[in-house]
């Protein structure tokens, strides 16, 4: 199920989220500003369960920490939910120039991930509302490639944190994202080791099209949302 339909409001993500490359002409403002610092964390605890009695759950604030965490099949996960809850970023967002017209810049530095584990780095925006064209009504995130992307592993949308659970990612896409009214980046982890560039999950790779189905909570899970705030908020 995707993002959208796995929430019932945007008020419970505390920002909306979205995501759309925008075009056009870029202020002499918005080159010239500071890098857009993230407005807001948010541990996502949708794609992750514990087992209450015989029944799969979503973790809440009521959860204690030590519960073992497993995908949405009964696959355990190697963390617990204190731990999951752990990650942190810092994200250094600016719209830039070029012959083709803007772009985006993004920097941000990871830590409490999974020591070892594969992520994948996706974002989105509101005002306008972003969808992915491979995955129309199901998928509203896109891939922010790495600034080097033929030098990026695994693909170019994804990193492998260290072995003390950190990271650095320099993602770079077309478009100047921060005229949106808000922007939220997606660290998602795939427990498997597989990512699915240039979607966030197995599900939507092997369905795209009218038939599109997501796989989050299944191989892929959004540990944590970076909210960021718009150029024009």
């Amino acid at each position: 199920m995707s993002m959208l339909r796995r929430m019932t409001s945007r008020v419970a993500l505390v920002l909306s989220l979205g995501a759309v490359v925008l075009s056009g002409l870029v202020t002499a403002a918005a080159l010239s500003a500071a890098p857009d610092r993230e407005d807001a964390l948010q541990a996502f605890n949708r794609d992750v369960f514990f087992i209450d009695g015989s029944t799969l759950r979503n973790p809440t604030a009521d959860t204690p920490d030590d519960e073992q965490l497993y995908s949405n099949v009964g696959a355990a996960l190697p963390v617990t939910w204190g731990e999951w809850q752990d990650a942190s970023a810092s994200s250094h967002v600016r719209t830039t120039s070029g012959r083709g017209g803007p772009g985006t810049d993004a920097r941000i530095t990871l830590s409490g991930l999974i020591p070892g584990g594969v992520y994948s780095v996706f974002y989105g925006t509101f005002g306008p509302d972003s969808e992915h064209p491979l995955c129309p009504g199901v998928e509203r995130t896109l891939p922010l490639t790495a600034f080097h992307a033929d030098r990026q592993h695994p693909d170019p949308s994804s990193f492998v944190a260290d072995a003390s659970g950190e990271a650095r990612y320099h993602g770079r896409v077309d478009g100047a994202l921060l005229e949106a009214d808000q922007v939220f980046i997606s660290i998602i982890y795939h427990f498997d080791g597989r990512t699915s560039h240039p979607f966030p999950n197995r599900g939507e790779f092997f369905t795209q099209g009218e038939n599109c189905r997501s796989s989050f909570g299944e191989d892929a899970m959004r540990q944590l949302l970076i909210l960021q705030d718009g150029f024009g908020s």
